[in-house]
């Protein structure tokens, strides 16, 4: 028996001033937030309305809380229009996207904020960069402009309600996001991630016209059905019975991944960069477009069942579901599949650092810096445990370490704070930049300084409070404080 898990997220934005005397000068308490996904396969909008309140009390820096939350309007599912295989066609995004807002009666200049997410195989074409500046009229400030398979992963495991599930259930938990070009799997343990991998399994890699001649083949797995010895190639008519192969064999891929079971060395090559770390989560998870045919009932008898959008997606949501049949009792439903991503996009509040804190002001603004929010430990060592690997899975982005940090460490404890962080960011050429709940950024970043020669730029802030699936953006000072806007991914 499946069980059910409601996601939702949304986007927001909010600003306080403290005024002399503790004042709060309130200048926003509700506003609309958009989200945008241009995927493999669909491009979709939400629109979302926030409603905010501060909660803390005069003289503290202000603590916004989100009390009311409401998805006012979602698109339709569109297909993401392409010029040739390796071109978007920009035109007609613009003009999709366009459409949506005339729609939905929301007028540009109303969104405060919002996300634009491009994913899967989109993110490799030619011209997906140009996709930003194309819809930069629409939102003033997106949360990330191409998401890395890694990256797509925890945001879809965000939206699809991984995180809190695992909370939920005290239990891991996977959520595998299958999409039309990849399937992004994120492992959660009490809310955080703990493993994230990619692989090039998805619905539209194979696609077929409605005569069943196979018009594409993406070049990503064209060795691999080579290697299964499948007669499947451009130019001929497709046969269930290899297709039927091809995608069972991707589903018992996903089965003995989550088993911790030896991999076929083909299907290894399947993996985007790094693989998985063995782990067996207790609970398993799908969403994106596939997952609406894994939890369905709908039956493949033909080839006409397959190519319903011209693609092989519902007959690999067949396969995967038949595939984990006998893991019934360890599968949780998600309640928004093919709009996990979108959903999972973002809420957006400022925030001012601490006052005792360590900064470039040649490096600020930051813009859009992934949080890697670590899991707190007395023990230090085990505390900063892999830090170079998880800064590693941002592919040399620019990212911000997070921690609470004990509230009156010592010097020694700051020192192997510092020695820790150095170490993690050894093979990173992007500045370091830390930030802590407690009030001690001025002296760990004066550390870090010193034990790096100066070699490295050192941002170091306190007094803010991230999570996991969180983006910071860092402003220029403003009389010894600095403001941030922490983008974070809101859940109910």
């Amino acid at each position: 028996m499946l069980c059910s898990f409601q996601a939702f997220g949304l986007g927001s934005f909010f600003l306080f001033m403290l005024l002399p005397g503790g004042e709060k000068y309130k200048v926003k308490d509700e506003f609309l937030s958009v989200g945008i996904d241009i995927g493999t396969t669909t491009t979709q909008v939400i629109f979302s309305k926030i409603t905010v309140q501060n909660t803390a009390t005069s003289f503290l820096i202000p603590e916004v809380k989100i009390t009311n939350k409401q998805i006012i309007y979602k698109s339709k599912i569109h297909f993401t229009p392409f010029v040739s295989m390796d071109k978007i066609n920009l035109k007609k995004i613009k003009e999709m996207i366009e459409f949506e807002y005339d729609k939905a009666g929301v007028q540009k200049h109303e969104i405060a904020t919002g996300a634009i997410i491009i994913t899967g195989e989109t993110a490799r074409k030619k011209n997906a960069e140009r996709v930003l500046s194309i819809l930069s009229d629409f939102a003033g400030d997106f949360v990330v402009a191409t998401a890395g398979p890694h990256l797509e992963s925890v945001l879809a495991g965000y939206g699809a309600g991984a995180a809190e599930a695992s909370k939920h259930f005290t239990e891991t938990v996977i959520n595998f996001d299958i999409g039309g070009g990849t399937t992004n799997a994120a492992i959660f343990r009490e809310g955080e991630v703990i493993d994230s991998f990619a692989l090039d399994i998805g619905g539209r890699l194979i696609q077929i016209d409605q005569q069943g001649m196979i018009r594409y083949i993406s070049d990503k797995v064209i060795q691999f059905i080579k290697s299964m010895h499948l007669n499947l190639a451009v130019g001929t008519v497709a046969r269930l019975t290899d297709l039927k192969i091809l995608t069972d064999i991707f589903a018992e891929m996903l089965v003995q991944i989550n088993s911790n079971q030896r991999l076929h060395e083909e299907a290894v090559k399947l993996f985007i960069g790094q693989t998985h770390k063995g782990l067996e989560a207790e609970k398993i998870m799908f969403s994106g477009g596939v997952a609406e045919f894994i939890y369905s009932d709908y039956e493949i008898g033909n080839i006409k069942d397959v190519i319903l959008f011209g693609d092989i997606g519902p007959l690999l949501g067949y396969s995967i579901r038949k595939a984990f049949e006998q893991h019934q009792h360890r599968l949780v439903e998600s309640r928004e599949k093919i709009r996990a991503t979108v959903i999972g996009a973002g809420s957006h509040s400022i925030k001012i650092s601490g006052s005792t804190i360590l900064f470039d002001d040649d490096l600020t603004p930051l813009k859009n810096i992934p949080i890697i929010k670590l899991t707190e430990d007395e023990n230090i060592d085990q505390m900063f445990k892999a830090v170079g690997e998880k800064i590693k899975r941002y592919e040399n982005i620019p990212v911000a370490l997070a921690f609470q940090g004990p509230k009156s460490p010592s010097y020694l404890q700051i020192k192997e704070m510092a020695k820790a962080i150095i170490a993690g960011f050894a093979t990173s050429s992007q500045p370091v930049i830390v930030i802590v709940e407690n009030d001690f950024a001025k002296a760990l970043g004066q550390i870090i300084m010193n034990m790096s020669n100066n070699i490295k730029k050192v941002i170091c802030i306190d007094q803010i409070k991230v999570n996991n699936g969180d983006y910071i953006d860092i402003g220029k000072s403003i009389a010894n404080v600095v403001p941030t806007v922490v983008k974070t991914l809101i859940f109910k």
